[in-house]
C-alpha cells in the first residue's frame, strides 16, 4: 500500500453483477414510472419536503374530514394516489442518496489515489528522460501533453514542464 493511500476497496465481479442487478430492477420498476425534467422545468415545480409534508399532511386531512370544500376541479383520487406514491417514495430516495454519496465519496478518494500515484509515476519518468533512460523520453513526451501549460510559473523558463 502506497504511503498516501487514501482508501483500498476492491470488488470482486460477482459483486459487480449483484450491483448492475439490484440498479437493473430499480430501472425498471422506475422506466415507466419515473419523469426526466431539465433544470429549468425542476425550478417550475413547487416541492414537498419536510417542513411542508407537515403542511400537506394537515391540509390531507381536513379535505377528508370536508369534502363539500374540496374544489371540483380536483380529482380525490389521484391526489390520494399521488400521497402514496409520493409518501412511497421518500425513504427510497433517502435511501439512494445516502448510497450515490457513499459511492460518489468512496469514488473521489479512489480517483485522488489514482491521480497521485498517476503524478509520481510521471514525475519519476520526468526525471528517468532528463537522463535519457531507456524509453523514458518518449514516455514523457506523451504524457506532459496532459500539461499544456508545463507547470510553468511567470517568469520561468519557457523548457520547464509540469511537476
Amino acid at each position: 500500500m502506497a504511503l498516501n493511500n487514501l482508501i483500498s476497496v476492491s470488488f470482486t465481479d460477482e459483486e459487480l453483477l449483484q450491483i448492475d442487478g439490484a440498479l437493473s430492477v430499480i430501472e425498471n420498476i422506475l422506466k415507466n414510472r419515473a419523469v426526466s425534467l431539465t433544470p429549468t422545468q425542476r425550478q417550475q415545480y413547487g416541492r414537498v419536503a419536510y417542513d411542508m409534508e407537515v403542511w400537506v399532511d394537515k391540509v390531507d386531512s381536513y379535505m377528508r374530514q370536508a369534502p363539500q370544500l374540496i374544489p371540483s376541479f380536483i380529482d380525490m383520487k389521484e391526489h390520494a394516489s399521488d400521497l402514496a406514491a409520493h409518501r412511497a417514495l421518500n425513504p427510497r430516495i433517502e435511501r439512494l442518496n445516502v448510497l450515490l454519496h457513499l459511492a460518489q465519496d468512496t469514488n473521489l478518494l479512489l480517483g485522488s489515489d489514482i491521480y497521485n500515484s498517476s503524478l509520481s509515476f510521471y514525475r519519476a519518468v520526468r526525471e528517468a528522460a532528463k537522463s535519457n533512460a531507456p524509453g523514458a523520453p518518449a514516455i514523457h513526451a506523451d504524457l506532459k501533453r496532459q500539461f499544456p501549460g508545463g507547470g510553468r510559473k511567470k517568469g520561468e523558463q519557457e523548457n520547464t514542464d509540469a511537476q
